[in-house]
């Protein structure tokens, strides 16, 4: 007796056509995409106020801020972690609840937010600033 084996079909797909497909897509999206440059500038309009300052009528606390960082207080230098101390005592003194931040325009952002919040904590009610060089020692 005689066994005949059957041949397997050859189920197998050719990638070539598929590969050289992928390629010429990549190829096109490359050609047709556009580069971005890096060194975009982008200039931000500035806004019409330029400060938020104190209302005139109320008397109220100057506090500026000087280049390097450092603080005066109504003419007196004073530490950042001094400064809710400070406030505390003028507050309970003068009774006045409004404060004036005088920064430079080179002074850090840091440094004014945390002004900001030791004002609020320590009961100051109107906040007022204005961005100008503050005065040299």
């Amino acid at each position: 007796m005689l066994i005949t084996r059957k041949r397997r079909i050859n189920a197998g797909i050719d990638m070539t056509p598929l590969i050289d497909v992928v390629f010429q897509l990549l190829i096109f999206l490359m050609v047709s995409s556009q580069f971005i440059k890096p060194d975009r500038r982008v200039d931000l309009p500035t806004g019409p106020v330029a400060a938020a300052p104190v209302s005139e009528e109320l008397e109220s606390l100057t506090l500026v801020i000087l280049a390097d960082n450092k603080l005066l207080l109504e003419g007196n230098p004073i530490q950042l972690n001094a400064l809710s101390d400070g406030l505390r005592d003028l507050i309970y003194h003068t009774d006045i609840t409004s404060l004036e931040i005088k920064g430079d325009s080179t002074s850090h952002l840091g440094t004014f937010i945390t002004v900001i919040e030791t004002a609020r904590e320590c009961g100051i009610i109107d906040l007022g600033y204005h961005k100008k060089d503050a005065p040299s020692k």
